[in-house]
């Protein structure tokens, strides 16, 4: 399988269901993962094109995830959360994730 069009994921089931369409979509390969661990499993297996990570999941302890996330790759790190959890988009921001957005944004800005 082509690694090229890799994109690696960390969301909350009903998010991955629907990024994973997109992804399929837009003409890339989806890996989901189970929390940070996980992500990093699936990035070293396939280096991607960029890391989602689902901000509204579950006990996600952000600055951990991000911090394990970027010693594994240089891939870029897209973050997003509902456009009412500032202090998680604000938290994102800080620990270095090159985009910050909404879902809404996310999902309908995907290609």
């Amino acid at each position: 399988m082509s690694c090229e069009k890799t994109i690696v994921a960390i969301a909350s089931l009903f998010f991955g269901a629907k990024l994973k369409g997109l992804c399929e979509e837009a003409g890339y390969i989806y890996k989901g993962a189970i929390g940070p661990s996980g992500a990093v499993k699936k990035i070293d297996s396939c280096f991607p094109v960029a890391v989602l990570v689902d901000l509204g999941k579950e006990d996600l302890d952000i600055p951990s995830t991000i911090t394990m996330i970027k010693k594994a790759t240089t891939s870029p790190i897209i973050a997003f959360s509902g456009h009412v959890a500032t202090a998680e988009l604000d938290e994102a921001r800080a620990c270095g994730c090159d985009v910050v957005t909404t879902n809404g944004a996310i999902t309908g800005n995907f290609k």
